[in-house]
Parts: C-alpha cells; sequence; structure tokens
C-alpha cells in the first residue's frame, strides 16, 4: 500500500506508515510498551494506541517525537534504492548546476540579460 512518485521517491504517507511499522515493530519485539512509549512521549496511551492503529492521523510532531527518541531520521527510514535514487538526483542537480555555471562564465551578458527579464 506504500506508494512511491513518479521518480520513485517515497510519498509522505509511505514514510509515515514506515515509521509507524518501526514503532509497532519495536512494541512486538518487547524493547517496550505501549504504555511505557507514550510516558516517555507525553502522551495517552489511548491516544498512542490510536496512532499506530491507524485511527488517527500521525501529527508532525509526534512523528517528530518518534525520530528523535529512536535517534533515527528520515534517511533511515528510505530502503537502499531510494537512497540510491536520491543521490542520482542530487549528483544530477549539481551536474546540471555546474553546467549552467560554465554556461555562465562563457557567456556572462547572458546573465546580465537574464537580471534584466526578472527585472521586468
Amino acid at each position: 500500500m506504500e506508494s512511491n512518485t513518479r521518480d520513485g521517491a517515497p510519498t509522505f504517507r509511505a514514510l509515515q506508515l514506515r515509521l509507524i511499522a518501526l514503532v509497532n515493530a519495536r512494541i512486538k519485539n518487547g524493547e517496550f510498551s505501549e504504555r511505557s512509549l507514550a510516558r516517555q512521549l507525553g502522551l495517552s496511551q489511548p491516544q498512542l494506541h490510536n496512532v499506530l492503529k491507524g485511527a488517527r492521523k500521525l501529527q508532525t510532531s509526534l512523528a517528530d517525537s518518534f525520530l528523535a527518541h529512536f535517534g533515527i531520521s528520515v534517511k533511515d527510514l528510505l530502503t537502499e534504492e531510494e537512497k540510491t535514487n536520491e543521490s542520482t538526483i542530487s549528483t544530477t542537480l549539481i551536474s546540471q548546476e555546474a553546467a549552467r555555471l560554465r554556461l555562465l562564465r562563457k557567456y556572462p551578458a547572458a546573465l546580465s540579460e537574464r537580471r534584466k527579464l526578472e527585472a521586468g
């Protein structure tokens, strides 16, 4: 049920579902109970339970609390393929920017023309 965008990047919802799955897995493995986690995060146990079971939306502040509590980042929720894809996208963007800068060095008048057009 996870969804990725056309370029293979995960959607925000997919990352939310992975984070909830991670929390559920840690509870299932016995690392802590829902009650103890809720207490540590300053929530009620029913509120946490409803988020973990999908009855309530995962709010951004709670997602941030999960990340901080578990010492992970959003990047840790990415699959290896997505991390590779992210690296490829970054490399492509850097290459495009470098090419643009080379053109501007070669044709500095293009920069002044562009600024005139943007100024309007």
